[in-house]
């Protein structure tokens, strides 16, 4: 089988057995056959090299091209096609087909005259080749790869068990094995008071109350809204998009801004199911996603998807799998987006890197709210958490109860954030139950994992639901984990300034325990499965900052309540910078604003700053969607290739970092640091992770560090005794973690749009 990894990077000499195993798996890549969607996908043309002979001249040939798809991943059996025309050629002279079949009706010309398009349906599912003459010219083809609507495309064998939701979202039973339904249609409309109404007969006459909505071009429309509820890839969608009907079943375009706003949905579970939405939620307005109406409002399409719902389905690549096909399907039905933009924030925020990274040209700019990178790195810290909290809770405990001030010195975050962590969302590395209700969200219990009455069934861990990518334990058959604590000093940092005591930091690492392999708290130290490890860094399900991450406009949001012991604790924007660093070189693509949760206003005693701080964060969302539409409007006019250099040169002057003082609402614009001087951090101090006051990075993604040997002078000026140091040896027998170094796997992204 031929591999091919696109935008791979040299091979670490760590990673070379990696490269085998993806092979038995079926990994694979291939050329877009030179389709510009997006351009900067396309492979390189094999132009002759130096000391070769260039072919004799020929004459032009038609060229074809897949508009709304790479051509090797066209979904639902159509695609939309641009056949150019060479000077010399009528349109009128060009014939199409698909596998030897005439489809020339399809295609219209487009203005200019030298090009035409058309949407070819009748795709066999598999390899079809379309080809364009035009009498004894040279005939151009085009190879196209045709996948079922449901699915799979790249994300590997579909999930199982597998539930469906679609008469929860109100679509009615599904039709077949893959949750589909029948695609259907909805109609509202706004009043001028903002009201929004059912418009039960779209072609009858308008309501009096009906208000006009003013498009982002500066166009005057109906305020009229129509939702496409549906199934592709097995999840739900809604694309809602303003529209003005004028004749039964066909969308009026005029209202449409060309532009996509993606809404990716919160938290963390792992579901073996298709999840559900509702009508509803496509007008979600609640502080973060108030943009909803506002963009609806400007001519936005806006769409959600169950699948891309991170509570729902915490696989990256299936998510990523699904809203390429979205995006697809948008370009099929309605017209070819000008740009597709994400927002949604904490589970949300990590689909979108993700995608990202993984998958560049799915989504054109990022708007994550209350960001993590990514779920694994996420797991590591909060089984921490789950880890400490036990111990700081067990009245066993030498020191039980413990002041605050010690459990902070451990933990790193505020007061209470790593038992939110560990009652929230702890269970996600818990076989037999996972961090949702039902047990892996499935309705029949009977399917669910128990090592003893069912040892075969869904296992509800973040890990096994990425088992295509993470691969299975070949003696268990279960996920690879890359989860793993050995030689990690917890508090070290601490020890060193003297905030813990020698006796406490021994206790704690000697008490702190593990996770077996369905998840329970046990009393020895994790060990990650090292393919399992070296997977999930060089398959890019741990956040690098590689990939398209540095070629991506990013407008970050992160509201600040840590006082609160909200588990959205704001280090992990400087996490992600700290990656593009790295990886990179270079960051100026992220702009992080750092706001005052109106919440938190009442927490610290200022319960009049509330209300202006809620209104203040609506308009700052709304101003922030303007501001990477200006952004990405600036990039589309380029025609230029996409790279760092262009995204920074287009960058707007206010995207730049920025605070805003819980006590005035002031802003104040200065380069976001982790720890450095300036208002921003006077006002937000951040909090780390466990695993930073264990002495690791600001990058926060080694999930396995390397080990040295346990040296006292690395604990001063902390001493100890020579019974201590006795101890202190039996709690690290193997060494303890050297974070100077790479941690265990840590490979380099081998590439992207990887196929599993």
């Amino acid at each position: 089988m031929k591999t091919w990894v696109r935008d791979a990077s040299p091979v670490p000499r760590p990673a070379a057995a990696l490269l085998a195993t993806l092979l038995l798996l079926g990994s694979c890549g291939g050329g877009n056959g030179g389709s510009s969607w997006p351009a900067f996908l396309t492979p390189g043309s094999g132009t002759p090299g130096p000391g070769t002979t260039a072919p004799p001249a020929e004459p032009a040939a038609l060229t074809l091209r897949a508009l709304s798809s790479r051509p090797d991943m066209a979904t639902g059996g159509d695609v939309l096609v641009e056949v150019a025309l060479p000077e010399g050629i009528a349109a009128d002279d060009v014939r199409v087909t698909r596998n030897g079949d005439d489809v020339s009706s399809a295609f219209s010309p487009q203005p200019g005259g030298r090009a035409l398009r058309g949407l070819v349906a009748g795709l066999a599912v598999g390899e079809n080749t379309l080809a364009a003459t035009a009498g004894t010219r040279g005939a151009g083809k085009l190879a196209v790869t045709n996948h079922p609507i449901t699915g799979p495309v790249f994300s590997g064998p579909h999930l199982t068990p597998f539930e469906c939701r679609t008469t929860a979202a109100g679509l009615g039973a599904a039709l077949d094995a893959d949750c589909s339904v029948a695609t259907t249609y909805d109609w509202f409309y706004f009043t001028p008071a903002g009201a929004r109404k059912v418009l039960a007969d779209p072609l009858g006459p308008r309501p009096a109350d009906l208000a006009t909505a003013t498009t982002r071009d500066g166009k005057t429309v109906p305020f009229i809204v129509r939702v496409e509820s549906g199934t592709v890839n097995r999840s739900i969608y809604r694309i809602a998009v303003l529209d003005d009907p004028q004749e039964a079943g066909r969308w009026n375009p005029a209202g449409w801004n060309r532009r996509v706003v993606f809404r990716f949905g919160e938290s963390t579970a792992a579901q073996y199911n298709q999840g559900s939405n509702t009508l509803d939620e496509v007008f979600k307005a609640d502080t973060i996603d108030q943009q909803s109406i506002r963009s609806l409002q400007q001519g936005y399409v806006y769409v959600l998807s169950s699948l891309n719902i991170n509570k729902v389905n915490v696989n990256d690549v299936l998510a990523a799998e699904t809203a390429m096909m979205l995006r697809e399907h948008i370009a099929k039905r309605y017209g070819l987006p000008r740009w597709v933009v994400g927002m949604g924030g904490s589970g949300g925020a990590i689909q979108q890197l993700l995608i990202a990274q993984n998958y560049p040209g799915i989504l054109d700019g990022l708007m994550p709210d209350a960001a993590f990178p990514d779920v694994f790195s996420t797991a590591m810290a909060v089984s921490d958490c789950r880890l400490l909290d036990t111990y700081f809770t067990n009245p066993a405990s030498p020191g039980y109860p413990f002041p605050d001030a010690v459990r902070r010195a451990v933990e790193g975050h505020l007061k209470g954030t790593c038992r939110n962590w560990s009652l929230g969302n702890g269970d996600a590395v818990l076989a037999t139950n996972g961090s949702i209700k039902p047990a892996c969200g499935l309705n029949d219990a009977s399917k669910v994992y128990h090592p003893v009455t069912n040892p075969t069934g869904a296992r509800c861990t973040v890990y096994d639901i990425n088992a295509t990518s993470l691969g299975r334990d070949a003696v268990t058959g279960f996920a690879r984990r890359p989860l793993d604590n050995v030689g990690v000093a917890y508090g070290l940092e601490s020890l060193k300034k003297g905030a813990i005591t020698v006796t406490q930091f021994l206790d704690l690492n000697e008490k702190v325990g593990g996770y077996d392999g369905d998840g329970n708290i046990v009393a020895q130290r994790t060990v990650g499965d090292t393919d399992g490890l070296a997977r999930a860094h060089a398959l890019g399900r741990v956040g690098s900052g590689a990939g398209g991450l540095a070629t991506v406009p990013m407008l970050s949001l992160h509201p600040y309540a840590e006082p609160g012991a909200d588990i959205h604790t704001i280090y992990n924007d400087l996490k992600l910078r700290a990656q593009l660093e790295r990886a990179n070189g270079r960051s100026d693509n992220q702009v992080i604003w750092l706001f005052p949760n109106p919440q938190l206003a009442a927490l610290i005693g200022k319960p009049a700053q509330v209300a202006p701080l809620g209104a203040l964060l609506r308009d700052t969302l709304v101003a922030r969607l303007d501001l990477m539409a200006q952004w990405l409007d600036a990039l589309a006019d380029d025609p230029a290739p996409l790279t760092a250099d262009k995204v920074a040169r287009h960058k707007p002057a206010d995207a730049q970092d920025a605070c805003w003082d819980v006590n005035d609402s002031a802003r104040y614009r200065e380069a976001a640091t982790y720890d450095g001087p300036g208002k921003c951090n006077t006002l937000y101090p951040k909090t780390p992770a466990p695993r930073m006051v264990a002495g690791g990075p600001l990058t926060d993604n080694v999930l396995k560090c390397q080990l040295k040997p346990v040296n006292e002078a690395d604990f001063l000026p902390a001493v100890f005794t020579p019974p201590e140091k006795l101890r202190l040896d039996a709690i690290f027998p193997d060494g303890v973690c050297d974070f100077s170094k790479p941690g265990v796997g840590q490979a380099a992204l081998q590439g992207t749009w990887l196929r599993y």
